[in-house]
């Protein structure tokens, strides 16, 4: 019997341990319209920078579009981040999501 927990417990090592620590991140762009100047990119930031898992984040005014990058593709949850944009005023248009790692 304790060699059976044994094994199990090795088991569970080698085959479920590596998908939790690995889990990759996520890439996600997103279009937005109306995002004009620095002021709003700050809004902007804000409202994305609250949602959980955020690790960081690129605002491109020019070329109107936010690259949020999560800490685990678990977080990304597309009508979240459709949420906070419109929550900072703004419209998204096009959302990609781009699996990083694993």
């Amino acid at each position: 019997m304790k060699r059976f927990f044994i094994n199990l417990l090795v088991a569970l090592t080698v085959f479920v341990y590596p998908s939790i620590t690995l889990a990759g991140e996520a890439n996600v762009t997103v279009r937005v319209d109306g995002l004009s100047c620095p002021f709003c990119a700050y809004g902007l930031e804000k409202k994305i920078k609250k949602m959980d898992g955020v690790d960081d984040l690129v605002i491109d005014i020019e070329g109107g579009k936010v690259e949020i990058i999560f800490k685990d593709r678990e977080y990304v949850r597309v009508d979240k981040i459709e949420e906070a944009v419109k929550e900072a005023g703004f419209t998204p248009r096009k959302i990609e999501v781009e699996e990083i790692g694993d």
